[in-house]
């Protein structure tokens, strides 16, 4: 993962200091991210699965069913707003997503920076994001994307939610951790949020799950823990 470790931005800061670069003011410090949990759970409300069985419904040009909202008799027609249906590679198919958010509170969650008061954190290093995931779904779990917003913005599609990562598929039944892929920018990103440890924001987490009529109706829950190492700087001035 991109970013340069606590060790070298010590050394570099060393070698700035002794030509006079860098002011006495400025400390250096590494700390773990706030352990996130999210977890994604069929009995959930946000999850809009059938209830009873979920046959295949064959669609398209040439199929009986053309649209899956409004089939023609004898089909009973289905409430799309609570079952989101659609035509997708031959089958009618269910396709929604699934949304968690978790606020992150530098100053409150994170001991060392308890004491940094009206500082600011300057030269941010995202040094790595882990995660951990334990599933008893019995479906595999789509790609997780993790979304880093303002305090108060829990949708991934709002427009100031951008993308931090992602967490890939999780198998059915499958326990495991593995580092998340950030995108190329994360580290400008987290920046943004956390240069000042007394104002929270929040992580937000999504999939779109997808089912197609005539498949598995998922049952069971996906809980996946993000935490991470970050390097930084504390400057009373930005």
């Amino acid at each position: 993962m991109p970013g340069r470790t606590a060790a070298s931005v010590l050394a570099i800061s060393f070698a700035l200091s002794a030509c006079g670069l860098v002011s006495r003011d400025v400390s250096l410090l590494s700390f773990d991210l706030p352990a996130k949990s999210y977890s994604f759970d069929t009995n959930d409300r946000s999850w809009k699965i059938p209830t009873g069985t979920f046959p295949r419904v064959p669609c398209g040009a040439g199929e009986l069913v053309v649209d899956c909202c409004n089939p023609p008799a004898p089909f009973p027609t289905p409430d799309c707003g609570l079952t989101p249906l659609s035509c997708e590679s031959g089958a009618c198919t269910l396709t929604f997503p699934v949304t968690v958010f978790q606020q992150v509170d530098l100053a409150q969650e994170v001991p060392v920076l308890a004491n940094v008061g009206g500082q600011y954190l300057v030269d941010i290093y995202v040094s790595q994001i882990r995660y951990q995931v334990t599933s008893s779904l019995n479906v595999a779990l789509p790609a997780v994307d993790l979304f880093v917003a303002p305090d108060g913005v829990t949708s991934a599609t709002d427009s100031r939610a951008q993308k931090f990562g992602t967490v890939p598929v999780t198998p059915p039944m499958r326990s495991g951790e593995g580092l998340v892929a950030i995108v190329p920018d994360a580290e400008q990103l987290f920046a943004t949020y956390a240069h000042d440890p007394a104002t929270p924001f929040n992580f937000i987490a999504t999939t779109t799950v997808v089912i197609p009529s005539g498949s598995l109706i998922p049952n069971g829950r996906v809980d996946i823990t993000v935490t991470g190492q970050i390097s930084a700087e504390v400057s009373a001035n930005l």
